[in-house]
């Protein structure tokens, strides 16, 4: 696989980056009419699958899961969480090529082993969804091309997602479709539906791109959260302690400011 940002022109690059539009919420009158009707299988029913889960099942939707046979048969957490609930849950072979939209939401790590083992079992102008694109963007997954791709990120933890939607609410989200699969031009549609369905519509949406989001993920949490906060601190305790300051002092100065 070969990285999908570094196969774009530089226009396309500039372009996919800059593309973040806060959409109206009267773009969103339709509801989930756009997924109205359709088979909806959820890979994973961990913290983000379940709840995205329950609260599209909440707005109307048909929502089954689909598991690896080893985490139905030796009943794992996922199972426990799919079944407790309500919910029908399958092996890839059973629910996949029932799927109208089938929805990743395994850890980033198993995004590509997922995806090669779920994609030949998809049927035909069936939809793909993601919550995250690197497995798109920087690890290059070709997606066959009958396919359409989207993503529906909603920016808080999983339980969240639900207490927000129980309230009423939602959380904020970032909606895209993957411009190199969008056959029928009904990506946008299902995007939005989605996000309505989780309740992301009454918290504000972002119609984004993969690259953006990937891009703009990568540099918060590894550079800015995982790098620059750290080196930050340590650089400003270093300077107080050498200004003749209470190690003590200093450290819950820099805890909490």
């Amino acid at each position: 696989m070969t990285n999908y940002f570094n196969t774009l022109s530089l226009r396309d690059k500039l372009k996919q980056l800059g593309q973040c539009r806060f959409m109206d919420t009267s773009e969103f009158t339709d509801g989930v009419s756009a997924l109205k009707g359709k088979k909806i299988v959820i890979i994973g029913c961990g913290a983000q699958g379940l709840n995205q889960g329950l609260n599209m099942r909440d707005s109307g939707l048909d929502i089954a899961y689909t598991l690896r046979e080893a985490a139905i048969s030796e009943k794992r957490t996922s199972f426990v969480n799919a079944t407790e609930n309500g919910f029908t849950v399958g092996t890839y072979q059973e629910l996949v090529p029932t799927a109208d939209l089938l929805i990743n939401l395994t850890p980033d790590k198993q995004h590509t082993n997922v995806v090669k083992n779920v994609m030949p079992l998809m049927k035909k102008g069936a939809t793909l969804s993601y919550s995250h694109g690197f497995n798109i963007v920087e690890e290059g997954m070709q997606i066959r091309k009958d396919l359409t791709v989207i993503m529906v990120a909603p920016k808080s933890p999983g339980s969240e997602v639900r207490e927000e939607y129980k309230r009423g609410f939602g959380v904020p989200t970032l909606i895209a479709v993957h411009p190199e699969n969008d056959p029928e031009g009904k990506g946008l549609a299902q995007a939005k539906a989605y996000a309505a369905a989780t309740g992301g519509h009454k918290a504000g949406v972002l119609e984004s791109s993969f690259v953006a989001e990937v891009k703009s993920d990568l540099m918060g949490e590894q550079c800015l959260l995982c790098g620059l906060l750290q080196t930050g601190s340590i650089l400003c305790f270093d300077k107080m302690i050498e200004k003749g300051m209470d190690p003590g002092y200093a450290s819950k100065l820099i805890q909490y400011g």
